[in-house]
C-alpha cells in the first residue's frame, strides 16, 4: 500500500468519524429536557444543607426558599421590600403589654414592653408536595414503617415508593418548625437571636437537651444497636412547655416575645420559620433511610410551589412543580420602571408559571458563561473575566450591553446589592484575634495593605464600592461622602469622590507598635498567617489570593492557605479553627440590625453556632446592639447605630472589604427575574419561552460541516490512483488467464 493510499484512507475515516460526531448534539442536559418549560440556572457550590433549621448559604436558598413557605414573603417588585402575607392571611399587627399584663396602646418605648404578642393565622388552603412519608394504610397508619432494608432495593429517593401522599398544613406543623430551631442538635444559625427574642425559647432548649440525655441513657442500656446515628432520636417538640410558641386552633398560632423586637417580623419571612411535618421526621429517622443518608438536607418536605425531585449534590438539584399547590398570581404592582422592563407584563397571571427548575452545579465561570452563550442557560450573572465582553459604558457612564450580546436578544438587569464583602478575622486566634490595642493595630495595618479600591480596579472592573463598615447602601445606617469615612483605614479622596486608603507608612507603624515591626517577631521569625477558604478549584481565587499574598507582603507578612471542601470549611468555622477567611453577606431582611448582629457576642459561632463567624465580643458594643433592637426607626436610633459602627471600625475584627454592583444577564425568552437580595423564592414568578428558546439553540449551535466534506474529499483524491490501477492490474490478469 503506498503513501497515498494510506493517507486517503486516514482522511476518510477521519472526515467520518467527524460527519458521525457533527450529528451528536452540544447540549449538556438530556435529550428533550430543553423542550420541556424548565428553567436552566447555574449555582456555584455544591448543595448540601437543605434542612431549613440550618440553612443559611446563598446558592442553597435557591432550592429551600423554593420548596417550604414561612409565614410573610417580599414583594416580588416593589422596591424599598415591603412585606406581604405568604403562608399566614396577613401581616400580624403585635400587641404589647407591660409587667402587669396591661395593653400598651401605640408604639410603646421598649423599656415598657414586658412581652409582644403575634397571633399568625395561616391559610387553610396549602397541601404538602407529594412524598412517601404522607403515603397511609387504610387505616391510616403510616404505610413506610420498620423497613426493612433488604426489600429496599433500587430506593436511592423518597420518589422511587411505589406511593405517595400529602395533608393540609396546620398551625401544628409551623409551631413545631420553630420549635425544633432550639434542638441543640441542630446547628441553627439564627437560635441565638431567638432565644433573646421568644419567651422561654432558652428554656425550650434545656428542656429538650433534658430528654435527649434521659432518650440516650435509656438506649445505652440496651446496647449498641439502639446507637443514635443509626437511629435517629425523635422528639415531639409540642410536648415541651414554651409561651413563646403556641398552637392555638388548627389554622393559628401565637408568638410571644419577652421584649419589644421588631424585627422579628423579617425574621417570619424566612425559611427558619417553615412548617415541619411529624411525618417527615418520623419517616426520615428509620434506620433504612438514614443509611442511604436520605433526609432533609437532600430531600426536603415543604408545601412551596416546587419540590425537589432530584438531589445530586455535586453535580445538579431539579425542582419539580408541586401539583398540590394553591397557587397565587403575578403581582400587579410595580413601579414605571418595571413596566418599561417588562416586568408587569404578566401580572394577574397565576402562578408557578415553570414546571421544573435545574440548577446545575457550576464551579467555573468560563463554561458557565459559554452555556449560557449558547442557550443552554437561561440567565447568568456577569462575573470579571466576562466583563469587558460583555458591558460597556454610555457617554453618561450607564453600563450597556456589548453590541454582540444585544443582537443575542441578551438583556441586562442591574443593582446594587445589600452585601458586604471583606476578610474576617477569627477574634478567638491567638494571633489575629483579642481586643487589646496592640491586636487592633495589627489588624488595622492588615486592612490597610488590603486596598479594596484597587482589588474592585482588578476583579470587578471598579464597579461597586469600599465598605466603610458592615452597613451597605440602602440600609438604614449607611453613610455617603466624607462624613461616612472610616479614618482608621481610609481618607477621603476630595479629587476623585471616593475613600483611600491611608499611607502604607501608618500602616507599617501600626505593624511595630503591634510588635511586629518589618513583619517580624521578637525572634526575627516572619509573621505567617493563614487563610481559611472552600474555594479549592476556583480560578478566579488563585489571582485573588495571590493580590492577598503580594498586598500583605509589603509590610512584611507571609500568607499562606489552608483550603478544603465546604463541609469541613463549615465544620472549622464552627469550631473556630480559622485564622482568616474571605466573607460575604447578603442582607436577610432591610434593617441594620441583619448586619450588626454578626459581631454581636451571644452570636458568636463556636458558643452558639450562630452567625458571628468572627467570634467578636465586645461589652460595649453588645450593650449597645441590646439598646438598638428594640427602639424604633429615627434619629435616636441612627445615632447607636453610628456608634456602633464607629466601635467595629476601632476594633477592625473584619477588613471591610466592599459592596458590589450586579448584573444579571437574561436571554429574551426568559421572563420575571428581577435580581432581589432579600430571600430567593421567586422562581414561581419566573417564565421561559420553550420555543423561543429552541429556535435560539438551534441557530446558534449548528455543526460545521465543511471541514468533513474537505477531509472526506481529499480522501477519495488521494485513495482512487490506487484503487483504480489497482482494478485495472487485476483485471487484466483475468484477460490472459488461461482457460
Amino acid at each position: 500500500m503506498r503513501w497515498y493510499s494510506i493517507l486517503g484512507s486516514v482522511l476518510w475515516v477521519g472526515g467520518l468519524a467527524l460527519l458521525l460526531s457533527s450529528q451528536c448534539s452540544n447540549s449538556p442536559w438530556p435529550a428533550g429536557e430543553t423542550e420541556s418549560n424548565t428553567l436552566f440556572m447555574a449555582i456555584s457550590a455544591p448543595v448540601n444543607k437543605l434542612d431549613p433549621a440550618t440553612s443559611y448559604y446563598t446558592h442553597e436558598a435557591e432550592v429551600v426558599d423554593n420548596v417550604y413557605e414561612p409565614p410573610y414573603e417580599y414583594h416580588h417588585l416593589l422596591r424599598p421590600y415591603r412585606l406581604q402575607p405568604l403562608a399566614a392571611e396577613e401581616i400580624a399587627v403585635p400587641v404589647y403589654r407591660d409587667a402587669s399584663g396591661q395593653i400598651l396602646q401605640g408604639d410603646p418605648p421598649p423599656d415598657r414592653v414586658a412581652t409582644a404578642e403575634y397571633l399568625v393565622r395561616i391559610r387553610p388552603s396549602m397541601l404538602y408536595a407529594p412524598h412517601p412519608c404522607f403515603a397511609t394504610h387504610a387505616d391510616g397508619t403510616p404505610r413506610y414503617r420498620d423497613l426493612d432494608a433488604t426489600k429496599l432495593q433500587g430506593i436511592r429517593t423518597p420518589y422511587d415508593f411505589p406511593e405517595l401522599g400529602t395533608r393540609q398544613v396546620t398551625a401544628e406543623d409551623f409551631v413545631r418548625g420553630i420549635r425544633r430551631l432550639a434542638d441543640p442538635r441542630l446547628p441553627c444559625p439564627i437560635f441565638p437571636t431567638l432565644r433573646r427574642a421568644i419567651l422561654d425559647f432558652e428554656e425550650l432548649q434545656r428542656s429538650i437537651a433534658s430528654a435527649l440525655e434521659a432518650e440516650r441513657a435509656r438506649r445505652r442500656t440496651l446496647g449498641s444497636e439502639w446507637d443514635e446515628r443509626r437511629r435517629p432520636i425523635v422528639l415531639d417538640y409540642l410536648a415541651f412547655p414554651c409561651r413563646g410558641v403556641e398552637v392555638v386552633d388548627g389554622t393559628t398560632f401565637r408568638i410571644v416575645l419577652k421584649r419589644k423586637y421588631p424585627q422579628i417580623r423579617y425574621w417570619m419571612a424566612m425559611h427558619f420559620f417553615a412548617p415541619i411535618p411529624h411525618e417527615a421526621l418520623e419517616f426520615y429517622a428509620e434506620p433504612a433511610l438514614v443509611e442511604r443518608q436520605m433526609d432533609l438536607n437532600r430531600w426536603p418536605v415543604g408545601s412551596g410551589p416546587f419540590y425537589v425531585r432530584e438531589c445530586d449534590p455535586d453535580r445538579r438539584v431539579v425542582l419539580e412543580r408541586n401539583p398540590y399547590y394553591r397557587g397565587g398570581r403575578y403581582p400587579s404592582e410595580g413601579s414605571e420602571e418595571d413596566r418599561t422592563e417588562g416586568f408587569l407584563d404578566d401580572a394577574g397571571r397565576p402562578i408557578p408559571m415553570l414546571d421544573r427548575v435545574v440548577l446545575a452545579v457550576e464551579k467555573e465561570t468560563i463554561p458557565q458563561w459559554n452555556k449560557f452563550l449558547q442557550g443552554y442557560y437561561d440567565l447568568v450573572y456577569v462575573t470579571p473575566e466576562v466583563f469587558e465582553q460583555t458591558i460597556q459604558f454610555g457617554q453618561a457612564g450607564e453600563p450597556v450591553l456589548s453590541e454582540r450580546l444585544r443582537a443575542l436578544g441578551v438583556r441586562l438587569h442591574q443593582s446594587v446589592g445589600s452585601v458586604i464583602y471583606g476578610v474576617g478575622f477569627n477574634m478567638a486566634d491567638p494571633v489575629v484575634g483579642g481586643l487589646e490595642e496592640p491586636r487592633a493595630k495589627l489588624r488595622r495595618a492588615i486592612s490597610v495593605a488590603l486596598d479594596y479600591q484597587e482589588y474592585l480596579d482588578i476583579f470587578l472592573n471598579g464597579q461597586g464600592c469600599v465598605a466603610q463598615g458592615p452597613i451597605p447602601p440602602g440600609i438604614v445606617g449607611y453613610v455617603e461622602g466624607p462624613a461616612g469615612v472610616n479614618s482608621w483605614v481610609d481618607q477621603w479622596d476630595p479629587v476623585q469622590r471616593r475613600p483611600r486608603r491611608r499611607p502604607l507608612d501608618d500602616a507599617r507603624q501600626w505593624m511595630a507598635e503591634a510588635g511586629w515591626p518589618g513583619g517580624r517577631g521578637p525572634d526575627g521569625r516572619p509573621l505567617v498567617l493563614y487563610l481559611d477558604h472552600a474555594f479549592g478549584g476556583d480560578p478566579q481565587f488563585v489571582s485573588i489570593f495571590e493580590w492577598m499574598r503580594q498586598r500583605l507582603r509589603v509590610l512584611g507578612i507571609e500568607l499562606g492557605e489552608r483550603g478544603t471542601d465546604l463541609s469541613r470549611y463549615r465544620d472549622k468555622l464552627e469550631r473556630g479553627a480559622v485564622q482568616l477567611f474571605r466573607f460575604g453577606w447578603f442582607a436577610d431582611y432591610p434593617d441594620p440590625e441583619n448586619f450588626l448582629f454578626l459581631f454581636y457576642g451571644p452570636n458568636a459561632k463556636v458558643r452558639s453556632s450562630g452567625a458571628n463567624y468572627a467570634n467578636y465580643q465586645n461589652p460595649e458594643y453588645d450593650r449597645l446592639f441590646e439598646q438598638m433592637e428594640g427602639m424604633a426607626d429615627g434619629p435616636d436610633r441612627v445615632t447607636v447605630i453610628s456608634n456602633m459602627v464607629e466601635i467595629l471600625r476601632r476594633d477592625a475584627p473584619m477588613c471591610w472589604g466592599m459592596h458590589p454592583v450586579f448584573y444579571l444577564l437574561s436571554h429574551r425568552w426568559h421572563h420575571n427575574g428581577k435580581p432581589r437580595e432579600m430571600t430567593h423564592n421567586s422562581l414561581k414568578y419566573h417564565r421561559v419561552d420553550v420555543p423561543g428558546r429552541l429556535r435560539f439553540q438551534i441557530e446558534h449551535n449548528r455543526p460545521v460541516r465543511w471541514p468533513v466534506w474537505v477531509l472526506m474529499a481529499g480522501g477519495v483524491m488521494f485513495a482512487r490512483p490506487w484503487r483504480f490501477k489497482d482494478w485495472r492490474g487485476r483485471r487484466s490478469n483475468l484477460e490472459i488467464a488461461p482457460c
